[in-house]
């Protein structure tokens, strides 16, 4: 797969140094493989969750991070739209959220 904004993903590593090698790790998974569906990603990445749409959760570090990007199987691309603590998490609609850089 295709990640689309790595600016995105670098300046959230910047915001949450302590979750930069799980960040780093999960590009690495994403872009290492191609996914046909959700099922076929959810192989790969276990906790990860389908929630409206083409949008993807993602636990990063043991659920202690979310990250929820939107993923089109058929272009073989991913957006980044979000990436925060899980208590950040609970503040989001996910379904909602939209791409922009992260308020550090």
């Amino acid at each position: 797969m295709r990640l689309y904004n790595r600016k995105t993903i670098n300046a959230y590593r910047e915001c949450h140094p302590k979750a930069d090698g799980a960040l780093r790790a999960w590009v690495a998974l994403i872009e290492g493989r191609s996914f046909r569906h959700f099922p076929e990603l959810k192989t790969v990445f276990g906790s990860a969750d389908l929630i409206a749409g083409d949008r993807v959760v993602f636990d990063v570090m043991g659920n202690r991070y979310r990250l929820v990007a939107a993923v089109d199987f058929e272009r073989q691309a991913v957006f980044v739209k979000w990436f925060g603590t899980h208590r950040q998490y609970d503040k989001i609609d996910p379904a909602e959220v939209e791409y922009g850089y992260p308020p550090c």
